[in-house]
C-alpha cells in the first residue's frame, strides 16, 4: 500500500512539471502611458514677435518658418516688417518685439552699456573670403584693367560713394582697415552720396569712381561688363559680424525657449549656406521682391553654421568707434552677448 502511494504522488509531481514547461513565455508588464515618469510631452507654444527687414541676410528667419524648422521647436512666429534698421534695437527696449538682427553699430554697444534688456545671442551674417563677393568695391571696368586703383594711397584721389551713417559703422570701419599702412584716413576720402539705384550711371559717366557695394548690387552694377570688382571689402574684417541676433527678455530670460530658437535658427542658416538653390531663391525673393533672375546670380552672404561670434573683431570694431567718439568705451561684450545657447544648439543638431 505504501509503495501504490509513493508511486501516485511521483505521478503526480510528473504531471505538474510537464503541466509548467508547457506553459507560455509570461509576457513582460508594459506600463502603461499613464504609470510612466518620463514621458516626451508636446513642447507648450511660444510666440515670438520677429522684427524682419526686406534684406537678402533676413531669408534665413522665412526659411526656418516656412520650411517648419520654428514650427518643430513650439515656435509661434509673427514677422513684424520694418524697413529701417535702426528701428530695430528701439522696439527690442521697448519689448514691441522678441527678436531682431540689427547691424553692429554705436546704438547697439550704447545699448548696451546703459543695461539695455537685450542680448545678442548668434550672429546673421559675418564676413568671410570665399570663391565669390558679397561685400566689396565696383570701379568701371576699364579702370581695374589699368590698375589705377590699385595702390590704396591713389583711393584719396578718386570720388567714393559710401553713405555718411556707413563711415560711422561697419563699411567705415573696413575701408578704415583697407587703407591701413597707405597714409590715408578715411576722413581724407572724397566722398560722394549717390543713391543705390543711380550708382551705375554715376559710375559710367564719371561721376563717381569707386563704389562700397553689397550684394545684389554688385552683380547688379557688373552685369553689363562696364563695371567691375575692384576689391573684396571682407578679406579686411574676417569672422567680423556686420548684423547680429538680438533678443529680449522674452527669449534670453528663458533658456528654453533660447534654446529652442538657437536650434531652429542654426538649421535655417545651414539650409541657407546651400546659396541660391531654387528654394532659397524662392524665399529671398518673396521676402525682397527682387528679379528671381538676379537672385539665382548673386553671391550669397556668409553665416556662421555654429553660431560662433568674433570676439576679438567685435573689441577692435568698438576701438574704431570710440576713436570716432561715437562710443565713449569699449563695451565688455560680456554683458550681453550670450553664447551659450548657440553652443547648445551645436550639441543637438550635430549629435
Amino acid at each position: 500500500m505504501k509503495n501504490r502511494n509513493m508511486l501516485f504522488v511521483l505521478v503526480v509531481v510528473m504531471l505538474f512539471l510537464v503541466a509548467a514547461c508547457n506553459q507560455p513565455p509570461e509576457t513582460p508588464a508594459v506600463s502603461s502611458p499613464q504609470n510612466e515618469t518620463l514621458v516626451d510631452t508636446p513642447m507648450q507654444e511660444v510666440i515670438l514677435k520677429i522684427g524682419i527687414m526686406p534684406y537678402l541676410s533676413n531669408t534665413v528667419f522665412l526659411i526656418a518658418q516656412e520650411e517648419g524648422y520654428f514650427a518643430e521647436q513650439g515656435l509661434n512666429i509673427e514677422f513684424v516688417q520694418f524697413t529701417n534698421s535702426a528701428d530695430l534695437v528701439p522696439m527690442l527696449l521697448a519689448d514691441e518685439i522678441d527678436v531682431g538682427a540689427p547691424g553692429i553699430n554705436a546704438a547697439l554697444f550704447n545699448a548696451a552699456a546703459r543695461g539695455g534688456n537685450l542680448k545678442v545671442i548668434l550672429p546673421l551674417t559675418d564676413f568671410k573670403v570665399k570663391e565669390c563677393t558679397s561685400i566689396g568695391y565696383v570701379a568701371r571696368a576699364e579702370d581695374v584693367e589699368t590698375g589705377i586703383w590699385a595702390d590704396k594711397q591713389s583711393w584719396a584721389e578718386a570720388d567714393l560713394v559710401i553713405s555718411l551713417q556707413a563711415l560711422n559703422s561697419v563699411p567705415g570701419f573696413v575701408l578704415a582697415k583697407a587703407l591701413e599702412g597707405s597714409g590715408v584716413t578715411i576722413d581724407e576720402m572724397n566722398v560722394v552720396i549717390v543713391d543705390v539705384p543711380a550708382q551705375q550711371e554715376a559710375l559710367r559717366s564719371g561721376q563717381v569712381d569707386i563704389v562700397y557695394a553689397i550684394e545684389p548690387n554688385i552683380t547688379r552694377l557688373t552685369a553689363d561688363g562696364d563695371m567691375a570688382l575692384l576689391d573684396n571689402a571682407e578679406q579686411y574684417a574676417p569672422g567680423l559680424a556686420s548684423s547680429v541676433i538680438a533678443v529680449g527678455p522674452k527669449v534670453y530670460d528663458d533658456s528654453d525657449v533660447a534654446n529652442r530658437f538657437a536650434i531652429a535658427y542654426l538649421k535655417a542658416v545651414r539650409h541657407f549656406l546651400q546659396g541660391g538653390t531654387p528654394a532659397n531663391v524662392q524665399y529671398a525673393v518673396q521676402l525682397s521682391g527682387l528679379d528671381p533672375a538676379l537672385v539665382a546670380q548673386i553671391c550669397w552672404s556668409d553665416a556662421s553654421p555654429t553660431g560662433s561670434l568674433n570676439i576679438d573683431s567685435l573689441n577692435e570694431y568698438q576701438a574704431f568707434l570710440v576713436q570716432r567718439e561715437l562710443l565713449d568705451e569699449v563695451v565688455d561684450l560680456n554683458s550681453f552677448i550670450d553664447t551659450s545657447f548657440a553652443e547648445y544648439a551645436v550639441t543637438v543638431l550635430d549629435q
